[in-house]
């Protein structure tokens, strides 16, 4: 099978592992892409790019504040428009300078906007059910270097695991471990900073 949306590549790790052959490739591939879902749910967020500036994608939001909406992770926005009326013709179309992206110095540590703020001639109809269409380009820009390091540590976790299939790792001779059911804890450390509290609607 092939990786859809991995965040590492499946040289980086076999190099981990220390595997030369390509005899468990589609195991490794698999263990992969588990691994990038996983964190996309721990995270509340995922960190692959959806659309491009040529080809955006809409997305559909429903405005609890008048003024600011909090969205998913975008790079960039093509168009904002609005049904005020309620009946799915999106005729209100912000312009360039009616809306700001917030926050406003993530782009410069690397991380996406996740919020816009309403500051021209246009608000958002609140409480209006799926009121906003959002037409952009979604996620981050790159994959951050904990997000990769994560993946291929938990990964490699869960390519291993097939050695233990009842949960017990080891041996009567030199010991053995019972494998806990949660992330590994250097992964839970290095995802932690990443975690979206407030998710979009």
């Amino acid at each position: 099978m092939a990786i859809t949306n991995g965040y590492c590549t499946l040289a980086e790790l076999k190099t981990a592992l220390a595997i030369t052959d390509a005899i468990d490739d589609l195991s490794l591939e698999a263990a992969i892409t588990a691994t990038s879902r996983m964190i996309d749910d721990y995270t509340n967020r995922f960190f692959y790019k959806d659309g491009t500036v040529e080809v955006p994608v809409v997305r559909y939001y429903t405005a609890v504040d008048w003024f600011q909406l909090y969205v998913d992770d975008f790079t960039s926005i093509t168009q904002i428009a609005t049904d005020d009326n309620f009946n799915q013709t999106y005729s209100t179309i912000f312009a360039a300078d009616d809306a700001m992206f917030e926050p406003v110095n993530n782009p410069r540590r690397g991380w996406p906007y996740t919020r816009l703020l309403a500051i021209g001639s246009y608000i958002f109809p609140a409480n209006l059910p799926q009121s906003v269409k959002v037409t952009g380009v979604w996620g981050w820009s790159a994959v951050p270097s904990e997000i990769n390091a994560a993946c291929i540590i938990q990964s490699s976790r869960i390519f291993n695991r097939r050695q233990s299939p009842f949960g017990i790792a080891g041996s009567p001779d030199i010991g053995t471990v019972r494998l806990v059911s949660r992330l590994d804890a250097d992964v839970e450390l290095l995802l932690r900073p990443f975690r979206k509290v407030t998710v979009a609607k």
